[in-house]
């Protein structure tokens, strides 16, 4: 019979290895934002002034510009496609820039998928 102490232990493990799995899908949700800043989307279409109006209205900007914005915003339909969840995006704030609060990060996170992935969205 598993006494009470060894019971918690167990499951503060599983939440550490969930923990730890997020984490590192920030990471590498950052390295891949950080990459495609520098490449260049070649026009802004209807969908891309759309999204950058909303974010713009939201008070949401860039430092590198909208179009790193939008390249942000496909790296988040790229985790999506790769099968982490919307919850998981949510961690990206302290990666994506410190002056977001977690209700700026959902909202990027979410209006990212409605405006270029919204099959992700439930």
């Amino acid at each position: 019979m598993m006494k009470l102490n060894e019971r918690k232990r167990v499951d503060l493990r599983k939440h550490r290895k969930a923990i730890d799995g997020v984490k590192a899908a920030a990471v590498a949700l950052a390295a891949t934002a950080t990459f495609l800043v520098t490449a260049p989307v070649s026009h802004a279409d209807s969908t891309d002034e759309a999204f950058l109006s909303a974010m713009h209205r939201h008070g949401i900007t860039n430092n590198h510009g909208d179009l790193a914005m939008i390249n942000f915003a496909h790296t988040v339909c790229g985790y999506l496609e790769e099968g982490y969840s919307m919850n998981s995006l949510f961690s990206i704030g302290d990666l994506y820039g410190k002056n977001l609060t977690a209700d700026d990060v959902r909202f990027l996170v979410l209006t990212s998928a409605a405006a270029y992935c919204p099959q992700y969205i439930r």
